[in-house]
């Protein structure tokens, strides 16, 4: 079991690339790049602008249900606030309606009374 563990640390050990191990690399990812077909390069492209679709689609369906609700909110406000106007125009007219009725009632009093009196 030790020489075993010699081998494999001796097989594992750290050592520094060669000369030009970079420029390598670096030459091979040029080569596979410039082998690709432009195609291909564009189909990889499909399923991230298919994302980026579906969520710009969903942007804009939850903006116009915000929207929609928003709209139907305000107008409910509007709707309140009109029912509060008609309802006070109600209650100023019975008002004014009542004192009208207690104007005509003392007249007609007053005009019995004064043909009682002849």
């Amino acid at each position: 079991m030790n020489d075993f563990e010699e081998q494999l640390k001796h097989a594992l050990r750290r050592r520094d690339p060669s000369e030009g191990f970079a420029d390598l690399v670096l030459t091979r990812l040029a080569e596979e790049r410039s082998q690709r077909p432009v195609g291909e390069r564009a189909w990889n492209l499909w399923p991230r602008l298919r994302w980026v679709s579906a969520m710009a689609v969903l942007i804009l369906v939850v903006s116009g249900v915000v929207y929609k609700v928003r709209e139907r909110h305000d107008e409910e406000i509007e709707a309140r606030a009109a029912k509060q106007q008609v309802m006070l125009a109600l209650r100023i007219t019975g008002s004014k309606l009542r004192i009208a009725k207690q104007k005509v009632k003392a007249v007609e009093s007053g005009e019995a009374k004064t043909e009682n009196t002849l």
